[in-house]
Formats: C-alpha cells, structure tokens, sequence
C-alpha cells in the first residue's frame, strides 16, 4: 500500500467554524451578516443558462473589472479558487524543494498547511502586543514573507508605511500581504499595500467571501508582478473558479452601496459587540476587522455560555491563541443574543 510522503504527518487539519442552528447565531468564521449583494443572484440564474460551457479560464471580464478599481494592468491580478488556492500556488512555486517562509505566529492556517505541503521551513514570529513584529520577521531569510493585514485571529493592523519600510528591508525575497478583512479598517486607502503590489514590490491577496458575502463561491484575487502572476498561471488549475463565481463577483464588486452598507454595518457592530463584551469584564483586542478576539481565563465556560443561547464562535486554542474566543460581527439580532448570553451570567 502506497504511504504519503512523511512530511504530511505533521500538518494539522484545518478545522473550519461551526454554524449554529441560526443564521444570527453563527459567529465562528467570520462571514457577512448582511450576506451578497441582491444582484447576485440575478448574475447567477443568468449565468446558469450556460452551465454546460467551461467558463473563462483567466476570467477576463472580472479581471478588467478588478484592474480598473485598483489601477493595475490586468495581467497582474491572477483569479482563484478563494484566496487559499492562491497561497497553495505560491507555495508550490515558491516554496517547494527546500523553501523557507516567515509569518506571524499564531499564523493564518493556510499559510502554515500550505508551507506545510510542500515541505518548506516556516519560522513563525511571535507577534508584539498582538500586532505583527516587522522588524523581527524583516532579518529573516525566507523566499517568502507572510504578512495578513489585518491579521486573522486578532484583527490588528500595521499601517502602509510600516509595510513599506518592512518591503524595503526584509530580508525575504517575496512579500505577500494577504488583505481579506482590508475593507472594515478605519481607513483601507491609507492600509492597503496595493501601491506596493502596483509597482510589483508586494503581491496583495484579496478575497470575495467577506465584505462582498461569496464565501459559498470561493473567488479570491492576487494583484503582483506580471511574471509572479504568469508562473502561477502556469500551475493553475484551468477552470478553478467557476463560470457562476465568476458572474457573482461581477455583479458583487459593482454593487458599490451594498459594499459601503456591509461595512457601515461592520464597522458600527464592530463596535457595540465589542462595548457588549467588554462591560461583561472581558477584555477585547482593539480590531479592525469584521470580528473580535475576546481574552478569557476560562476559554470553554465562555464558548459554552454562548452555546446556551444559540450562539457558536471560534475557539482560541484552535487559531493557536489558547485563552481566548474569536467572535464574528453579527447580525442585530445576534447581537440581542450576544447580550442575553452575556447577561446571564
């Protein structure tokens, strides 16, 4: 009988969030509480009549679309299958046969399974007052340098001009800037390191399954130099990202109100969870994205608490922060949940 190559026995699965019997209830991994723009679903059922067709392998249409928002030539943004396909491509390419990446610790999962799969070193860096400690991770050689603004599990941020000093003295030879929660920070223009994508210093991963609400389609974006984006292209999947996706992103990404009306609602939620949360005598890392790490001394009482009013979240130690509970921005019925479980002590 065949064995898997020895290496794999060390990865961890990916354990994903739990839903809880309610949509309002579901706090675990970070989705919309306000869910797709209206409009995708007309973009979906119109694209449906054509589901026998192979759809657009490079997705043309939505990469024109992408580059004219942020300003780039269309061949430098590279379509996947979510934006976790694109970090295993990046992987492969860059990582296997000896590799060696650098990342905050605790780390994005897919970061750590992916440089994990193809058998490279990967140092993680402890992060600093729960932010990443750029100056320790720029001495380090790496091929790559993981850097998730805002960073998932704690929601804190580094500011574009640490991220342009950190470019320009790291010692890694790629720097990968993953951006999925860049929309729910006080001031995305001003965080963003796409002026660092643009001028092919930085690769930018984004993702269509948070403030646009697709995480059931899986579409995500890398924006970086032509030649990064032509290697990948090479080891791409042809069709990984459907022709329903594909239309759904389309119609998300134009829908400019329901984009502005997702993150007011984040960004005000974000807010009363955390006042909830806090007055409950819990204390909170400040976030800039669309959920909250909440530090406990008792991870399980807490996570059951919540439980007894219909409410799942993530637990900490499964992020690699043990001692606290990751908690998504609910809907306004999930935050009249949030309240009831916290005020019964």
């Amino acid at each position: 009988m065949i064995e898997a190559r020895p290496w794999l026995d060390r990865i961890q699965p990916y354990r994903p969030g739990r839903h809880a019997t309610s949509a309002d209830g579901s706090m675990a991994s970070n989705e919309s509480p306000l869910g797709a723009s209206p409009a995708v679903a007309e973009a979906v059922a119109a694209a449906a009549v054509e589901a026998h067709l192979y759809p657009d392998s490079l997705a043309l249409a939505l990469r024109e679309e992408l580059a004219c928002l942020h300003d780039v030539h269309p061949d430098q943004i590279l379509l996947g299958n979510g934006s976790d396909e694109l970090i295993f491509l990046l992987a492969w390419a860059y990582l296997a046969q000896g590799g060696h990446a650098v990342c905050a610790d605790p780390a994005y999962r897919m970061d750590e399974i992916s440089s994990q799969v193809v058998d490279a070193q990967l140092t993680k860096v402890p992060l600093r007052d729960w932010t990443h400690d750029l100056d320790t991770m720029a001495a380090i050689p790496a091929d790559i340098a993981y850097v998730v603004n805002p960073h998932n599990p704690t929601g804190t941020v580094v500011g574009r001009g640490a991220l342009e000093r950190f470019v320009a003295t790291a010692r890694a030879r790629l720097v990968v800037v993953d951006e999925a929660y860049i929309d729910f920070t006080d001031a995305p223009d001003a965080t963003t390191a796409l002026p660092l994508a643009r001028r092919g210093q930085a690769v930018v991963l984004r993702t269509f399954s948070k403030v646009h609400g697709l995480a059931g389609l899986r579409v995500g974006y890398l924006i970086g130099n032509q030649e990064i984006v032509a290697t990948l292209r090479k080891i791409r999947a042809p069709f990984s990202v459907s022709a329903l996706a594909q239309a759904a992103a389309l119609a998300a990404v134009r829908d400019l109100d329901h984009t502005d009306a997702v993150r007011r609602h984040t960004r005000d939620h974000l807010a009363a969870l955390t006042d909830l949360i806090s007055k409950a005598g819990y204390r909170v890392v400040p976030s800039q994205a669309n959920f909250v790490l909440v530090q406990t001394p008792d991870e399980q009482r807490l996570i059951d608490r919540l439980a007894a009013h219909g409410i799942t979240v993530r637990p900490g130690s499964s992020l690699g922060v043990p001692g606290t509970v990751r908690m998504s921005v609910p809907t306004a019925k999930g935050l009249d949940l949030v309240a009831r479980a916290l005020a019964s002590g």
